[in-house]
């Protein structure tokens, strides 16, 4: 969770044209496919492991929070493909984003987040060493970064580009997710 679904993210702003929505799909879809393997492994894990005063850890009041976390991530990220064809489709339409666009963008950024959060939480409770840890906070603060400054620059280009277009000037359209404009210098700097 902590590169796979921000490195799908990612490829979406930097990745130029159509090629984009494509890779974006299929990373996200590797990344949920990885997921969901986790999160059977760690319910295997949870059924499996019995405490000394009986039950297993998924009736620890202490320990359950990071499984209920996970598995409420998984549902909603089971969303993210319908949203984002949505999205697609009617962005194709209408040249501009819509509410499903708005819903596809932050699901995907609350709950991932969240997930890498829970991640953090898994290791605590499970009482890994100082430096797994670190190591993962670490990266997981990398990635998240570099997913934050990936979306702020995509957000800036869209702006720009919708910015320059001029509809009904021949030559000049909206342009698509991820596309770059090509904007002429004013004529003082020619």
């Amino acid at each position: 969770m902590v590169l796979l679904f921000p490195l799908g993210s990612i490829f979406m702003r930097v990745i130029p044209g159509r090629f984009a929505l494509w890779i974006h799909g299929i990373a996200q879809l590797i990344a949920y496919a990885v997921y969901i393997a986790s999160v059977a492994l760690g319910i295997y894990l949870v059924r499996s492991v019995q405490l000394p005063q009986g039950g297993d850890l998924m009736s620890n009041p202490n320990v359950s929070y990071h499984p209920i976390i996970g598995i409420v991530v998984l549902l909603a990220l089971f969303l993210q493909p319908f949203l984002g064809m949505i999205h697609h489709a009617k962005f194709k339409k209408i040249q501009r984003r819509q509410i499903w666009s708005y819903l596809h963008i932050f699901n995907g950024r609350i709950f991932i987040t969240l997930g890498i959060a829970n991640g953090a939480l898994g290791l605590w409770m499970a009482g890994a060493s100082n430096q797994i840890k670190t190591a993962y906070i670490a990266v997981a603060v990398v990635m998240w970064v570099l997913w934050m400054l990936s979306a702020v620059w995509g957000e800036w280009k869209r702006w720009r580009a919708n910015r320059y277009a001029q509809p009904g000037v021949p030559g000049r359209r909206k342009l698509s997710d991820g596309e770059v404009p090509v904007v002429p210098k004013p004529a003082r700097f020619q």
